[in-house]
């Protein structure tokens, strides 16, 4: 399912892939990152995400929670 479509959706476990290429060189930096939290949030229980690179939004998660396990 894509993040778009999972808006209003819960789940007890949500992995997102491709943190890495997140957010989009020309993109909308804002809207990308409203759109990654949108399906953060759809879980109830446990929460995986994974990156191939350390993206901007890679780094800022790891800030704001320094216990993610940091393999990229």
């Amino acid at each position: 399912m894509t993040m778009h479509s999972s808006k209003g959706l819960e789940f007890p476990t949500v992995a997102v892939s491709g943190i890495g290429s997140m957010p989009l060189e020309f993109g909308n930096q804002r809207g990308e990152a409203k759109l990654l939290y949108v399906a953060m949030t759809r879980s109830t229980e446990k929460l995986l995400l994974t990156s191939h690179r350390r993206s901007d939004f890679f780094k800022q998660l790891q800030e704001f929670k320094p216990c993610l396990s940091a393999t990229a």
